[in-house]
């Protein structure tokens, strides 16, 4: 079975916070090579009105502590510009008819 973790990151400048991102790329290449480790078989950024999602299809964690790793580590980093916590929730999949 796999989980769909995904984590909202409301931001006060959806721009800005995207030019942090290419900003990082160094730091969120670290973390994705870490994770595809870990099991990580996607991983994909989209943007909407005041937020960030990141959005990461794998294998279930051992624990959480990867995702608040990685949610800590890019608040220090400074490049979301975060104007409250963000909302991390995990689904599993189901087996349903169109799954592609």
């Amino acid at each position: 079975m796999s989980v769909t973790v995904t984590i909202h990151f409301p931001v006060s400048d959806v721009a800005k916070a995207i030019e942090g991102l290419h900003g990082n790329a160094q730091f969120l290449e670290e973390i994705t090579e870490s994770t595809r480790g870990a099991g990580m078989l996607h991983h994909r950024f989209v943007s909407g009105d005041g937020e960030l999602m990141s959005s990461t299809n794998g294998r279930p964690p051992s624990n959480s502590k990867a995702s608040s790793t990685e949610t800590q580590g890019r608040r220090r980093h400074g490049f979301y510009r975060m104007t409250g916590p963000p909302e991390i929730t995990v689904f599993g999949s189901i087996d349903a008819p169109g799954t592609v």
